[in-house]
């Protein structure tokens, strides 16, 4: 079997350096050592946390599409036969997307 690992990498971190590679490794899903191997040869490695926040970050902003869209609707409607009690809801609604947002984008800039 060529695929077969058999040979061993060996070297000497601090712990520290041991606690960061272990985190690291805990974001992405894999274990250390698959970690290691494929950062070593230089794999593409995506952390599900970046994956996480994405989809999130995707919600959000399609929620806010579908309250914006709304809402301009109801401006070009002149408002007419809408309730000002909807639009304070819908108001309401966009105002509570932002501020699920900004964990989410607080998030991403953590990782970066």
């Amino acid at each position: 079997m060529e695929n077969k690992r058999t040979k061993c990498l060996k070297s000497y971190v601090t712990a520290k350096e041991h606690a960061k590679i272990q985190q690291l490794a805990q974001q992405t899903g894999l274990s250390v050592s698959d970690y290691i191997r494929r950062i070593t040869i230089g794999q593409r490695i995506e952390s599900r946390l970046d994956q996480q926040a994405f989809l999130s970050a995707l919600k959000v902003n399609a929620d806010l599409g579908r309250l914006g869209g709304l809402f301009k609707y109801y401006l070009s409607q002149g408002f007419k036969n809408v309730p000002p009690g909807e639009i304070r809801k819908l108001l309401h609604d966009i105002e509570d997307r932002q501020r699920q947002l900004k964990p989410v984008i607080s998030k991403i800039r953590d990782m970066m």
